[in-house]
Protein backbone atom coordinates (compact mmCIF):
# COMPACT_ATOMS: atom_id res chain seq x y z
CA UNK A 1 0.00 0.00 0.00
CA UNK A 2 1.00 3.48 -0.65
CA UNK A 3 0.91 6.15 2.50
CA UNK A 4 0.99 9.49 2.75
CA UNK A 5 2.33 11.19 5.82
CA UNK A 6 1.88 14.92 6.36
CA UNK A 7 3.63 16.83 9.00
CA UNK A 8 5.95 19.49 10.08
CA UNK A 9 7.42 16.83 12.64
CA UNK A 10 9.36 14.60 10.57
CA UNK A 11 9.61 10.87 11.66
CA UNK A 12 13.30 10.40 12.72
CA UNK A 13 14.62 8.17 14.69
CA UNK A 14 15.61 10.80 18.01
CA UNK A 15 13.51 12.30 20.64
CA UNK A 16 10.10 13.45 21.35
CA UNK A 17 6.96 12.41 18.72
CA UNK A 18 8.57 12.03 15.66
CA UNK A 19 10.40 9.01 16.90
CA UNK A 20 6.65 7.65 18.02
CA UNK A 21 5.52 8.41 13.95
CA UNK A 22 9.00 6.83 13.17
CA UNK A 23 8.37 3.22 14.54
CA UNK A 24 5.35 2.56 12.94
CA UNK A 25 6.55 3.82 9.17
CA UNK A 26 9.23 2.02 9.69
CA UNK A 27 7.34 -1.12 10.62
CA UNK A 28 4.92 -0.36 7.58
CA UNK A 29 7.93 0.19 5.22
CA UNK A 30 9.60 -3.76 6.81
CA UNK A 31 6.19 -5.22 5.86
CA UNK A 32 6.07 -4.09 2.41
CA UNK A 33 4.44 -0.65 2.27
CA UNK A 34 5.82 2.41 0.17
CA UNK A 35 5.91 5.82 3.07
CA UNK A 36 6.00 9.06 1.69
CA UNK A 37 6.34 11.83 3.97
CA UNK A 38 5.48 15.90 3.33
CA UNK A 39 6.97 18.29 5.31
CA UNK A 40 7.50 21.91 4.89
CA UNK A 41 10.93 23.75 4.10
CA UNK A 42 11.95 25.15 7.35
CA UNK A 43 11.01 21.89 8.49
CA UNK A 44 13.35 20.41 6.17
CA UNK A 45 16.17 22.43 6.75
CA UNK A 46 15.80 21.95 10.65
CA UNK A 47 15.82 18.16 10.06
CA UNK A 48 18.34 17.68 7.65
CA UNK A 49 21.33 15.98 9.62
CA UNK A 50 18.88 13.09 10.92
CA UNK A 51 16.31 12.57 8.15
CA UNK A 52 14.84 9.33 7.49
CA UNK A 53 16.30 7.15 5.07
CA UNK A 54 13.60 4.77 4.59
CA UNK A 55 10.74 6.84 3.23
CA UNK A 56 10.37 9.45 0.24
CA UNK A 57 10.80 12.47 1.37
CA UNK A 58 8.70 15.05 -0.25
CA UNK A 59 9.52 19.09 0.83
CA UNK A 60 7.33 21.82 -0.31
CA UNK A 61 8.36 25.73 -0.04
CA UNK A 62 7.45 27.67 2.86
CA UNK A 63 7.33 30.69 0.55
CA UNK A 64 7.56 31.64 -3.23
CA UNK A 65 7.61 35.08 -4.58
CA UNK A 66 4.01 35.03 -5.80
CA UNK A 67 2.10 33.47 -2.99
CA UNK A 68 0.70 35.62 -0.70
CA UNK A 69 1.27 35.77 3.07
CA UNK A 70 0.09 32.80 5.27
CA UNK A 71 -2.64 33.09 7.65
CA UNK A 72 -3.64 30.14 9.99
CA UNK A 73 -7.33 31.04 8.79
CA UNK A 74 -9.20 32.93 6.65
CA UNK A 75 -8.77 33.57 2.61
CA UNK A 76 -4.80 33.72 3.29
CA UNK A 77 -4.88 30.59 4.84
CA UNK A 78 -7.15 29.02 1.71
CA UNK A 79 -5.46 30.60 -1.21
CA UNK A 80 -1.90 29.08 0.16
CA UNK A 81 -3.65 25.52 0.27
CA UNK A 82 -4.95 25.74 -3.04
CA UNK A 83 -1.47 26.45 -4.70
CA UNK A 84 0.64 24.07 -2.91
CA UNK A 85 -1.93 21.11 -3.55
CA UNK A 86 -2.30 22.38 -7.22
CA UNK A 87 1.32 22.65 -7.81
CA UNK A 88 3.04 19.89 -5.30
CA UNK A 89 0.48 16.90 -3.49
CA UNK A 90 -1.84 16.55 -6.73
CA UNK A 91 0.98 15.18 -8.69
CA UNK A 92 2.43 13.25 -5.79
CA UNK A 93 -1.39 11.31 -4.98
CA UNK A 94 -1.46 10.57 -8.83
CA UNK A 95 2.03 9.53 -9.47
CA UNK A 96 2.64 7.27 -5.98
CA UNK A 97 -1.38 6.18 -6.13
CA UNK A 98 -1.33 7.22 -2.71
CA UNK A 99 -4.02 4.89 -0.70
CA UNK A 100 -3.90 6.11 2.94
CA UNK A 101 -3.30 9.75 4.62
CA UNK A 102 -1.74 10.04 8.09
CA UNK A 103 -1.43 13.45 9.89
CA UNK A 104 -1.12 14.86 13.20
CA UNK A 105 -2.55 17.24 15.42
CA UNK A 106 -0.03 19.76 15.80
CA UNK A 107 0.04 22.87 14.69
CA UNK A 108 -1.62 25.73 12.25
CA UNK A 109 0.00 24.86 8.85
CA UNK A 110 0.58 21.45 8.07
CA UNK A 111 -2.07 19.63 10.46
CA UNK A 112 -5.05 22.10 8.19
CA UNK A 113 -3.08 21.20 5.45
CA UNK A 114 -3.86 17.53 5.80
CA UNK A 115 -7.74 18.11 6.41
CA UNK A 116 -7.30 20.48 3.02
CA UNK A 117 -5.90 17.76 1.03
CA UNK A 118 -8.35 14.44 2.61
CA UNK A 119 -11.61 17.04 1.11
CA UNK A 120 -9.72 16.98 -1.75
CA UNK A 121 -8.82 13.49 -2.78
CA UNK A 122 -11.43 11.60 -0.16
CA UNK A 123 -8.61 9.54 0.92
CA UNK A 124 -8.42 7.59 4.60
CA UNK A 125 -7.37 9.72 7.07
CA UNK A 126 -5.67 8.50 10.57
CA UNK A 127 -4.83 10.96 12.37
CA UNK A 128 -1.99 11.14 15.61
CA UNK A 129 -3.17 13.29 18.56
CA UNK A 130 -0.12 13.19 21.06
CA UNK A 131 0.01 16.68 22.57
CA UNK A 132 -3.48 18.60 23.10
CA UNK A 133 -3.10 22.02 21.10
CA UNK A 134 -5.05 24.08 22.97
CA UNK A 135 -3.01 22.80 26.49
CA UNK A 136 0.46 23.99 25.04
CA UNK A 137 -1.03 27.74 22.99
CA UNK A 138 -0.07 29.36 26.42
CA UNK A 139 -0.40 32.71 25.87
CA UNK A 140 -1.72 32.57 22.13
CA UNK A 141 -4.41 33.37 20.47
CA UNK A 142 -6.36 29.95 20.76
CA UNK A 143 -9.35 30.31 18.33
CA UNK A 144 -7.09 29.39 14.77
CA UNK A 145 -5.73 26.64 16.92
CA UNK A 146 -9.12 25.39 17.84
CA UNK A 147 -10.55 25.67 14.27
CA UNK A 148 -7.64 24.37 12.82
CA UNK A 149 -8.05 21.30 15.06
CA UNK A 150 -11.34 20.74 14.37
CA UNK A 151 -10.71 20.22 10.82
CA UNK A 152 -8.30 17.56 10.92
CA UNK A 153 -10.58 15.53 13.61
CA UNK A 154 -13.49 16.30 11.70
CA UNK A 155 -11.76 14.70 8.19
CA UNK A 156 -9.87 11.86 10.26
CA UNK A 157 -11.74 8.25 10.18
CA UNK A 158 -10.00 7.53 13.00
CA UNK A 159 -7.46 9.98 15.50
CA UNK A 160 -5.15 7.86 17.66
CA UNK A 161 -4.75 9.65 21.25
CA UNK A 162 -2.21 8.88 23.94
CA UNK A 163 -4.52 9.15 26.80
CA UNK A 164 -8.36 8.91 27.11
CA UNK A 165 -8.24 12.48 28.57
CA UNK A 166 -8.20 13.41 24.83
CA UNK A 167 -12.34 12.74 24.66
CA UNK A 168 -13.17 15.07 28.03
CA UNK A 169 -11.53 18.06 26.16
CA UNK A 170 -13.08 17.32 22.60
CA UNK A 171 -16.60 15.30 22.95
CA UNK A 172 -17.20 15.96 19.76
CA UNK A 173 -14.91 13.47 18.03
CA UNK A 174 -14.81 11.31 21.26
CA UNK A 175 -16.51 8.52 19.06
CA UNK A 176 -13.06 9.02 16.15
CA UNK A 177 -10.75 8.32 19.25
CA UNK A 178 -8.61 5.24 19.52
CA UNK A 179 -6.39 4.73 22.73
CA UNK A 180 -2.77 3.54 21.19
CA UNK A 181 -0.08 3.95 23.67
CA UNK A 182 3.30 5.72 21.98
CA UNK A 183 4.82 2.55 20.92
CA UNK A 184 8.33 1.92 22.46
CA UNK A 185 11.74 0.98 20.33
CA UNK A 186 11.81 -3.10 19.97
CA UNK A 187 13.96 -4.80 22.15
CA UNK A 188 16.21 -6.89 20.63
CA UNK A 189 16.43 -9.08 23.73
CA UNK A 190 14.74 -9.94 26.88
CA UNK A 191 16.45 -7.98 30.11
CA UNK A 192 16.04 -8.90 33.77
CA UNK A 193 17.25 -5.72 35.68
CA UNK A 194 18.09 -6.23 39.34
CA UNK A 195 18.30 -3.14 41.82
CA UNK A 196 21.53 -2.72 43.77
CA UNK A 197 20.74 -3.09 47.22
CA UNK A 198 23.02 0.14 48.50
CA UNK A 199 23.89 3.57 47.11
CA UNK A 200 20.45 3.19 44.32
CA UNK A 201 21.00 5.62 41.00
CA UNK A 202 17.99 7.19 39.60
CA UNK A 203 18.22 7.89 36.09
CA UNK A 204 16.27 10.51 33.34
CA UNK A 205 16.57 11.24 30.16
CA UNK A 206 14.98 13.85 27.34
CA UNK A 207 13.29 17.19 27.80
CA UNK A 208 13.72 18.89 30.83
CA UNK A 209 10.68 21.62 31.08
CA UNK A 210 11.33 24.57 33.56
CA UNK A 211 8.39 24.22 35.03
CA UNK A 212 9.69 20.68 36.58
CA UNK A 213 12.50 22.75 37.71
CA UNK A 214 11.28 23.12 41.55
CA UNK A 215 10.18 19.38 41.83
CA UNK A 216 13.39 17.90 40.70
CA UNK A 217 15.54 20.30 43.46
CA UNK A 218 12.87 18.74 45.92
CA UNK A 219 13.63 15.15 44.66
CA UNK A 220 17.45 15.61 44.56
CA UNK A 221 17.28 16.73 48.46
CA UNK A 222 15.05 14.12 49.19
CA UNK A 223 18.02 11.49 46.95
CA UNK A 224 20.91 13.26 49.24
CA UNK A 225 19.35 12.11 52.25
CA UNK A 226 19.20 8.93 51.56
CA UNK A 227 22.96 8.62 50.15
CA UNK A 228 21.00 8.11 46.46
CA UNK A 229 22.14 9.65 43.10
CA UNK A 230 20.34 11.35 40.10
CA UNK A 231 21.73 11.13 36.18
CA UNK A 232 20.22 13.30 33.82
CA UNK A 233 20.83 12.81 30.19
CA UNK A 234 19.62 16.43 28.88
CA UNK A 235 21.21 19.18 27.34
CA UNK A 236 19.91 23.25 29.16
CA UNK A 237 20.43 25.31 31.94
CA UNK A 238 18.18 23.73 33.87
CA UNK A 239 20.15 20.44 34.22
CA UNK A 240 23.00 22.49 34.73
CA UNK A 241 21.54 24.49 37.36
CA UNK A 242 21.03 21.02 39.65
CA UNK A 243 24.74 19.40 38.24
CA UNK A 244 26.37 22.64 39.99
CA UNK A 245 24.20 22.55 43.46
CA UNK A 246 23.82 18.61 43.88
CA UNK A 247 26.86 16.30 44.74
CA UNK A 248 24.59 13.74 43.94
CA UNK A 249 23.63 14.60 40.39
CA UNK A 250 25.61 13.78 37.32
CA UNK A 251 24.67 15.35 33.51
CA UNK A 252 25.42 13.83 30.26
CA UNK A 253 24.39 15.43 26.59
CA UNK A 254 21.72 14.09 24.83
CA UNK A 255 23.12 10.57 23.09
CA UNK A 256 21.92 10.34 19.19
CA UNK A 257 18.68 8.35 20.02
CA UNK A 258 16.56 7.58 22.75
CA UNK A 259 17.54 4.03 22.39
CA UNK A 260 21.00 4.77 23.40
CA UNK A 261 19.94 6.87 26.30
CA UNK A 262 18.38 4.29 27.66
CA UNK A 263 20.33 1.34 27.30
CA UNK A 264 22.86 3.52 29.53
CA UNK A 265 20.30 4.32 31.58
CA UNK A 266 19.44 0.28 32.21
CA UNK A 267 22.99 -0.37 32.36
CA UNK A 268 24.03 2.49 34.70
CA UNK A 269 20.84 2.89 36.53
CA UNK A 270 18.80 1.10 39.27
CA UNK A 271 15.20 3.31 38.58
CA UNK A 272 14.01 5.53 36.25
CA UNK A 273 12.01 8.68 37.08
CA UNK A 274 9.66 11.25 35.50
CA UNK A 275 8.55 14.55 37.60
CA UNK A 276 6.01 16.60 36.84
CA UNK A 277 4.45 19.72 38.58
CA UNK A 278 2.27 18.94 41.52
CA UNK A 279 -0.54 20.89 39.56
CA UNK A 280 -1.73 20.28 36.31
CA UNK A 281 -2.63 24.08 35.81
CA UNK A 282 1.58 24.24 36.49
CA UNK A 283 1.91 22.04 33.24
CA UNK A 284 -1.45 22.07 31.25
CA UNK A 285 -0.86 19.56 28.64
CA UNK A 286 -0.31 17.00 31.41
CA UNK A 287 -3.76 16.38 31.76
CA UNK A 288 -3.88 14.39 28.10
CA UNK A 289 0.16 13.89 27.80
CA UNK A 290 1.18 10.19 28.31
CA UNK A 291 5.12 10.21 28.39
CA UNK A 292 6.24 7.66 26.10
CA UNK A 293 9.46 7.86 28.37
CA UNK A 294 7.82 6.11 30.66
CA UNK A 295 6.69 3.31 28.14
CA UNK A 296 10.10 2.96 26.69
CA UNK A 297 11.73 2.60 30.60
CA UNK A 298 8.92 0.04 30.93
CA UNK A 299 9.80 -2.03 27.60
CA UNK A 300 13.68 -2.26 28.43
CA UNK A 301 12.35 -3.47 32.03
CA UNK A 302 13.54 -0.42 34.38
CA UNK A 303 11.86 0.19 37.19
CA UNK A 304 10.24 3.85 37.28
CA UNK A 305 9.28 6.23 39.64
CA UNK A 306 6.10 8.65 38.80
CA UNK A 307 5.72 11.69 40.25
CA UNK A 308 2.67 13.34 38.46
CA UNK A 309 -0.91 15.04 39.93
CA UNK A 310 -3.96 12.47 40.13
CA UNK A 311 -5.97 14.40 37.78
CA UNK A 312 -2.57 13.84 34.80
CA UNK A 313 -3.02 11.53 32.34
CA UNK A 314 -0.41 9.03 33.93
CA UNK A 315 -1.06 9.86 37.42
CA UNK A 316 -4.50 8.50 36.82
CA UNK A 317 -3.24 5.33 34.21
CA UNK A 318 -0.92 5.13 37.64
CA UNK A 319 -3.58 4.62 40.17
CA UNK A 320 -5.72 2.62 37.70
CA UNK A 321 -3.00 0.80 37.50
CA UNK A 322 -1.71 0.33 40.79
CA UNK A 323 1.94 1.46 39.33
CA UNK A 324 3.78 0.69 43.26
CA UNK A 325 6.28 3.19 42.32
CA UNK A 326 3.57 6.32 42.22
CA UNK A 327 3.73 9.10 44.12
CA UNK A 328 1.46 12.21 44.04
CA UNK A 329 3.76 14.86 45.71
CA UNK A 330 7.18 14.34 46.49
CA UNK A 331 8.22 14.31 50.45
CA UNK A 332 11.20 12.87 52.16
CA UNK A 333 8.69 10.29 53.90
CA UNK A 334 7.16 9.25 50.65
CA UNK A 335 10.27 8.50 48.83
CA UNK A 336 11.89 7.08 51.87
CA UNK A 337 8.65 4.25 52.31
CA UNK A 338 8.95 3.53 48.73
CA UNK A 339 12.57 2.53 48.74
CA UNK A 340 12.55 0.82 51.91
CA UNK A 341 9.05 -0.93 51.25
CA UNK A 342 8.52 -1.66 47.02
CA UNK A 343 11.98 -1.82 45.54
CA UNK A 344 13.03 -5.14 46.87
CA UNK A 345 9.80 -7.18 45.98
CA UNK A 346 8.52 -9.64 44.18
CA UNK A 347 5.22 -8.00 43.26
CA UNK A 348 6.81 -5.20 41.83
CA UNK A 349 8.75 -7.47 39.30
CA UNK A 350 5.54 -9.13 38.83
CA UNK A 351 3.98 -5.98 37.95
CA UNK A 352 6.70 -4.59 35.42
CA UNK A 353 6.88 -7.66 33.44
CA UNK A 354 2.93 -8.06 33.24
CA UNK A 355 2.81 -3.68 31.80
CA UNK A 356 6.30 -4.32 29.54
CA UNK A 357 4.29 -7.67 28.05
CA UNK A 358 1.12 -7.01 27.73
CA UNK A 359 0.13 -3.22 28.01
CA UNK A 360 2.93 -1.34 26.35
CA UNK A 361 4.38 -3.87 23.90
CA UNK A 362 5.67 -2.82 20.54
CA UNK A 363 4.56 -5.92 18.63
CA UNK A 364 0.76 -5.24 20.05
CA UNK A 365 0.78 -1.33 19.77
CA UNK A 366 1.54 -1.64 16.62
CA UNK A 367 -0.76 -4.52 15.50
CA UNK A 368 -3.39 -2.18 16.64
CA UNK A 369 -2.12 0.82 14.75
CA UNK A 370 -1.97 -1.57 11.40
CA UNK A 371 -5.31 -3.34 11.96
CA UNK A 372 -6.95 0.50 12.15
CA UNK A 373 -5.55 1.94 8.72
CA UNK A 374 -5.42 -1.38 6.58
CA UNK A 375 -8.31 -2.95 5.55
Amino acid sequence: MNILFISELIPNDTYASQVIFYRHLSRLASEGHNIHVICDQNSYNRRIKDLPLDFKLHVIPNRKFYYPPYRPSGILQWLRFYLLYQEYIKKIIREFTIERLIGVVNGNFLSPFTAYIQQKTKIPLFSFFHDDTIEISLGADVKPTIANTVKILRTSNTVFIASDSFKQNWPLFSHKFKLLFPIPSAQKKSVEHKIRATSISVGYSGTFYAETLPFFVKFCECLKDLNASLTIIGNNTNIDYLSKNFENVNTLPLFSTSEESNGFLFENCDLGMIIYPEEVSQMPWIKTCFPSKFIQFCSIGLPTIIVAPKDSAVGKWCIDNNWPLYLDKISATAITKLFEQVLFTEELVKQIVHVKNNIFDAEKIHAQFVNAILP
